[in-house]
């Protein structure tokens, strides 16, 4: 699979020699294109070995080869040019110089070049303008990499502002805009990052590197059959690049489409750097399909391989049936002391910490980890949260909703699963999914994408959603709910029904609604005190930055329960709320509830539902492949006294 990326690799390795060993390099190569001719890099790298060499005619020839076999090779040009205006061929040189220019007119050091040929030719005014040029590339570029460094020190606003300034004087100039999409996506504004690559790539096609960055962007927002097309040209551009098939592989996993990932990541753990990260990735999806033994045996190869990968003890934290062993809680431990690890790193292992000596019973040790883990990772990801309820209230009615009787989709097939994180979502997911006429796709986020295009739908200020909502055209709302439909398809199979789990998604039931009104939504409710809990000790990277923070996790919840209590009214029974503890105690009862809100005949395998062999990719995996526990609901009696500001926040005394 990876044979491009070997024989990249090996050429490297001899390229490294240079300028050290340039004759022995040369032999080698020699002997090696006798065999193998077309080797574009190896001709490169034997160029540079007669050019260091001084063999000023073979590397001439090598060039021409080279040029011949890869038109588009700026540098080979380059170099061919200044043999050729050393040998007085002074319009074939600046032919050349011009070639590359033109493919490459940012590299500023060839204009200087030109110039100079261009003088000493005598052809003045276009050395005076070809110095000109030289003067005004060099002070963009100059002023490009203040951008990058202001970026690199995460000073932003100067960041985009140069950026802004720069693309005023160079309109869709690839580098800047590469460089404003990175931007967009340190503040979240994904689509618009995602659309700044796509401009890019239209520009710069064979520009492996920004079709990563550009594939990586698709992947973020779950356009996931765009990025593994994406991923599939790139193979085709530079079969060499193994970030690609490591991309692809995530791709895959997203998919659903896990024996092609896992088979990727096989390969990818023979791969001497990529070892250690695809035994933590190939643990991961095996974990996903409920392949637990292998999983663990796979993170601790990973953890034997990069001994100070937080990442490894997380996932083994979150396996519910894993205990750490004493080795395993002092290896952790160490780690924190030593002090040379990660600020990342460090977070993840005090998680896993946390989770060891809470599985110990050591709670006020525990607690102390979690709090660490949570404050440090506060301090890189600082929370911002504000509530949109007043916004949403205020727009979605019950008149708006009486209005819609005639718009929107008539499908019934989405069911969309609400509420909290670590509320049970997963579980009432699993239930409804072991119904025959019921599919799972996972937490889908094209709900939230619609939501953030409506927010600022091409016009001059932001933050117009769901004013703008009321702008719409019933052909608008019915393209809107097709293209969530055609997105669902690609994580379905037959069935007729099929869970959108998004917890997320209570913020834009009016907009669900508006889109399909005959959609079911199922609100599944936990003790605040449990949720609460179970969010401030799970490690959620960016995704639910609320969670970091105990007081924030207490107010986002107040603000959950009254965005609820408002969608009950204004769209009266319309909305199933079941409560955890309810399911947990009296399935047959919860069961028949959900089913019969569905409209659906019951079926004995939603009550087996720990014996559905689906793949599961949420943190509660483990646990919806096993029968009921009780243990959990009340654990976090277990901190109360810790959890004050939780309590103070939710109103309990």
């Amino acid at each position: 699979m990876f044979e491009a990326y070997t024989t990249h690799q090996r050429l490297k390795q001899l390229e490294d020699q240079l300028p050290n060993d340039a004759a022995g390099v040369k032999t080698t190569l020699e002997k090696r294109l006798e065999k193998q001719p077309f080797e574009n890099l190896a001709l490169w790298i034997l160029a540079r070995c007669q050019l260091l060499c001084e063999e000023l005619n073979e590397a001439k020839h090598t060039l021409e080869t080279l040029i011949s076999q890869d038109h588009h090779h700026v540098m080979a040009k380059v170099e061919l040019a200044k043999i050729l205006f050393n040998d007085d061929s002074v319009d074939s040189a600046v032919g050349l110089l011009r070639d590359a220019i033109n493919m490459r007119p940012e590299i500023d050091g060839h204009w200087l070049l030109l110039s100079e040929y261009l003088q000493h030719d005598g052809q003045e005014q276009a050395a005076r303008d070809a110095l000109a040029q030289y003067d005004m590339i060099k002070a963009f570029n100059d002023n490009l990499g203040q951008a990058e460094q202001a970026f690199a020190h995460a000073e932003f606003i100067k960041a985009d502002k140069l950026c802004r300034q720069l693309l005023e004087k160079v309109p869709n100039e690839v580098r800047t805009l590469r460089l404003l999409a990175r931007l967009a996506k340190r503040f979240h504004h994904f689509e618009i990052s995602t659309s700044i690559l796509a401009q890019c790539i239209e520009t710069q096609p064979d520009n492996a590197a920004l079709g990563l960055e550009y594939a990586k962007s698709l992947l973020a927002n779950k356009k996931l059959t765009e990025a593994f097309v994406q991923c599939q040209r790139l193979i085709g551009i530079a079969p060499e690049n193994i970030d690609i098939y490591d991309l692809k592989a995530e791709v895959l996993y997203s998919l659903g489409r896990y024996e092609e990932a896992i088979a990727i990541y096989r390969n990818l753990s023979n791969v001497p750097e990529k070892r250690a990260l695809s035994l933590l990735h190939l643990g991961k999806v095996l974990e996903t399909v409920g392949d637990t033994k292998e999983a663990i045996g796979l993170f601790h190869q990973a953890a034997m391989e990069d001994p100070e990968s937080g990442q490894v003890y997380w996932e083994l934290a979150n396996l519910r049936t894993y205990k750490f062993s004493d080795v395993e809680i002092t290896a952790m431990r160490s780690l924190l002391k030593a002090g040379e690890i990660s600020v990342i790193n460090k977070v993840l292992i005090q998680f896993a910490l946390g989770k060891a000596l809470e599985d110990e019973k050591q709670f006020a040790e525990s607690f102390q980890h979690y709090q660490a883990a949570n404050s440090a990772y506060k301090r890189i990801q600082p929370i911002r949260y504000s509530n949109q309820n007043a916004s949403l209230k205020s727009f979605f009615t019950a008149e708006f909703f009486s209005g819609l009787k005639e718009t929107g989709n008539i499908s019934a097939a989405p069911i969309f699963i609400v509420g909290l994180p670590r509320s049970g979502s997963t579980l009432v997911e699993q239930i409804l999914t072991s119904h025959s006429m019921i599919d799972a796709t996972g937490e889908l986020t094209e709900i939230v994408s619609i939501a953030r295009e409506l927010n600022n739908p091409g016009q001059a200020a932001p933050g117009q959603y769901p004013q703008s909502l009321a702008a719409l055209s019933e052909n608008k709302i019915q393209g809107l709910a097709q293209r969530y439909l055609e997105y669902a398809q690609e994580f379905r199979q037959q069935a007729p029904y099929f869970v959108d789990k998004a917890p997320g998604n209570f913020h834009h039931i009016g907009l669900i609604k508006t889109l399909f009104p005959r959609a079911k939504i199922i609100d599944i409710r936990r003790n605040p005190m449990a949720s609460g809990w179970s969010l401030y000790r799970h490690f959620f990277a960016d995704s639910f930055r609320f969670s970091y923070d105990l007081e924030i996790i207490g107010k986002y919840y107040n603000d959950y329960i009254d965005l609820m209590d408002y969608w009950h009214e204004v769209l009266p029974g319309q909305i199933l709320t079941i409560r955890y503890e309810e399911l947990i105690t009296d399935l047959p009862a919860a069961v028949n509830g959900l089913l019969q809100y569905c409209g659906l005949e019951f079926e004995q395998s939603c009550l087996d539902f720990h014996l559905n062999k689906r793949a599961v990719a949420t943190p509660s995996s483990e646990q919806v492949r096993q029968p009921l526990y009780t243990d959990a609901l009340d654990h976090w009696k277990n901190y109360d006294q810790y959890l004050t500001p939780l309590k103070n926040a939710i109103g309990k005394k």
